[in-house]
């Protein structure tokens, strides 16, 4: 009997028509098992699944089976325990296991492991098993980061703060309403990340390299057990399209926009000139040679790297753009997209976190700036149109003309006496009462009830309705998590049935179906 070296040979497992080695320089620049080391229990999780679904339609015998599991279970304590590693001679986690459990159990039992299947279709699972593991986590860091600024919004509600467009003064707002747009903007992220998962979240294990294959598989069984929510059914579609991970560097595209908006925004605020809000020491950096400095270094690197969020939505973009159907090594490309843009997603939200739980806000100074520069101009019209039933655009013309007259002078809004003479002269009479409740910010700021409105009342229904929201989306994370769970105990109950009880793997399945249901 030939023995596995002159059975398979020292060249990688794919080489059997090749006369000659890769290139190391080609070698080298196709390799994969820098990234792929992220991946390799989820490799093992799915050849598990397969050679389990291979058994169970008797498309290999239950001893071959059994020794392809005992093999991948020492595996994964010797690359856990660092006695094995990827190899750059095998370029890839797909046949450095492969050939692992060759070497270990023999050609007769490891060479049927990949029966029925790709490497088209292996790398995209493993890929898939990854992502979706991690995306639940930015899902969870995401809705406690929301949940954090809906709490901090209740604390909120009446302090004070300018709202600006166009970077000016416009309109009174506070705080929590400023808060809780983020949140607003967040919880939208959050279900296009969502929407993102559920297109991650298909078995494309079956596929085959493009055409699924002639064997009796079973991929509803591999879909369980390695808990997907359903089989991508095309099996051209499912090693061939990427729209998934094009969804996913979108959602985190949009992501950071917001976030970077975020930290703009405190960025303008912490300055001496707007003096609103302090930045803790430990999220703040000094200068080598100005001693007085306190820089907003990790604001500044969210801005900054959400460039680079937007360079690798481009790069696969442009990766996608001109290849035609079936697998393409471009496709790698993906793994390594992926893995950077969640990285950066956790890392920025975690520093994000950090800023806002620590940021102070300075109440006096803001309500000062919200007094001194006309920003309840619009409220005075507003009563104008009430009190005299004048039309709109003419009573935004006759408070233009209060504020341009009292601009010249170097006054604003709290010299009383000075805007009740500028308003009687376009015979516009006006009480102390209703001069208070009109042109005081912290009275506007409770007439403004419409809904989604600046009222405290009305800040606080739409924290509750976000928080309801936030409520859901974390049900829907902890039911994802459940199911990837499930299907993992399940994997490994049927794995110790036939490796420690000695039972056949339709028994085995069958007993932890019947467990199921139960």
């Amino acid at each position: 009997m030939a023995t596995v070296k002159e059975a398979v040979g020292e060249q990688q497992l794919w080489a059997s028509r090749f006369k000659k080695e890769t290139d190391p320089i080609a070698k080298a620049y196709s390799e994969s098992v820098t990234i792929d080391r992220l991946m390799v229990d989820h490799n093992v999780w799915g050849n598990e699944a397969h050679v389990i679904m291979l058994a169970s339609k008797d498309i290999i015998r239950d001893e071959h089976c059994r020794e392809i599991l005992k093999s991948l279970q020492q595996l994964k304590a010797d690359f856990s325990e660092k006695k094995w590693d990827l190899s750059l001679q095998e370029e890839d986690v797909q046949m450095n296991v492969e050939r692992y459990v060759i070497n270990g159990v023999g050609i007769e039992n490891g060479g049927r492991m990949h029966t029925t299947r790709s490497r088209n279709d292996q790398v995209v699972l493993d890929t898939r098993l990854y992502v979706r593991d991690h995306l639940l986590s930015v899902v969870e860091q995401l809705t406690s980061f929301i949940q954090e600024l809906l709490e901090l919004s209740t604390l909120h509600t009446e302090t004070l703060m300018p709202g600006y467009t166009h970077t000016q003064h416009a309109q009174p707002m506070t705080y929590a309403y400023w808060l809780t747009h983020y949140a607003a903007v967040f919880l939208r992220d959050v279900k296009r990340i969502l929407a993102a998962y559920d297109v991650t979240d298909l078995n494309p294990l079956g596929a085959g390299a493009l055409t699924g294959t002639s064997f009796p598989i079973d991929r509803h069984l591999t879909t369980r057990l390695l808990g997907f929510q359903a089989v991508q059914d095309h099996a051209l579609d499912a090693v061939g399209a990427k729209d998934y991970n094009l969804e996913i560097l979108s959602a985190f595209s949009i992501f950071f926009s917001s976030l970077s908006r975020l930290a703009d925004e405190i960025i303008y605020g912490i300055t001496y000139e707007y003096n609103t809000m302090v930045l803790d020491d430990g999220f703040s950096m000094g200068s080598s040679m100005m001693p007085q400095k306190k820089n907003p270094g990790v604001l500044e690197l969210v801005r900054g790297r959400t460039g680079k969020m937007y360079g690798i939505l481009m790069h696969m973009l442009t990766t996608m753009k001109g290849l035609p159907s079936g697998y393409n090594r471009d496709y790698h490309e993906e793994k390594t997209t992926l893995v950077e843009s969640l990285n950066l997603t956790h890392d920025s939200i975690a520093v994000m976190r950090g800023v806002m739980r620590t940021l102070v806000i300075k109440p006096e100074r803001m309500k000062y700036l919200v007094d001194q520069n006309f920003a309840t101009a619009t409220e005075l019209a507003n009563y104008l149109v009430r009190k005299n039933d004048i039309p709109f655009r003419l009573c935004h013309r006759i408070v233009g003309y209060v504020v341009g007259q009292l601009v010249e002078e170097g006054k604003n809004f709290t010299d009383k006496a000075r805007t009740k003479e500028l308003l009687a002269e376009k015979n516009i009479e006006i009480s102390d009462e209703d001069y208070d409740k009109v042109l005081t910010p912290s009275s506007v700021i409770y007439e403004y009830t419409s809904q989604g409105g600046v009222a405290p009342k009305e800040v606080s229904r739409m924290i509750t309705q976000m928080q309801k929201q936030n409520a859901q989306f974390i049900a829907q994370m902890n039911q994802d998590k459940t199911r990837i769970k499930t299907a993992q105990q399940e994997t490994s109950r049927i794995v110790n049935a036939v490796l420690k009880e000695n039972k056949n793997v339709k028994e085995a399945i069958q007993e932890v179906v019947t467990n199921s249901i139960r």
